[in-house]
């Protein structure tokens, strides 16, 4: 039951932040989710494979979504001239700005999607919980 519970509670979170992220700052969440993987990685960029990898989507799927976010000039791509097989995605000042209008939007939200649903006993103990899973499943995986 718990594993059904977490799926749904995820889910639930997930598409509540997405419609609001798409009111406010005119983007999905998962969009908002590469463009914030982008700005926390060293020279903000990234192989579209590692992005695909930490984000848990399929090649084509991530390839859609950079596509889009590439139309909003939030993000360019780069290929190296030796290796044109490997291409980077690469976050824009454009991007920075739109990450900063995704990030107002996330602060705005989450309070009365969790932080306001939840005592601060309850949120250290899910971080202790949800911490120790995705350390096992990142030994497995």
């Amino acid at each position: 039951m718990a594993w059904l519970e977490l799926h749904q509670v995820s889910a639930l979170l997930y598409g509540a932040l997405s419609r609001r992220l798409e009111v406010e700052a005119g983007m999905t969440a998962a969009e908002h989710d590469v463009l914030w993987y982008l700005a926390n990685v060293p020279a903000r960029r990234a192989r579209m494979s590692d992005i695909a990898d930490r984000l848990q989507m399929t090649r084509s799927g991530i390839t859609r979504l950079v596509d889009r976010l590439e139309k909003q000039s939030w993000i360019t791509r780069e290929s190296p001239r030796d290796d044109r097989r490997t291409t980077y995605a690469v976050l824009t000042a454009a991007g920075t700005q739109a990450l900063r209008c995704s990030v107002r939007a996330v602060g705005s939200v989450r309070p009365g999607l969790f932080d306001d649903r939840l005592s601060d006993q309850e949120v250290a103990d899910l971080r202790r919980v949800l911490g120790k899973l995705l350390r096992r499943l990142d030994i497995v995986g």
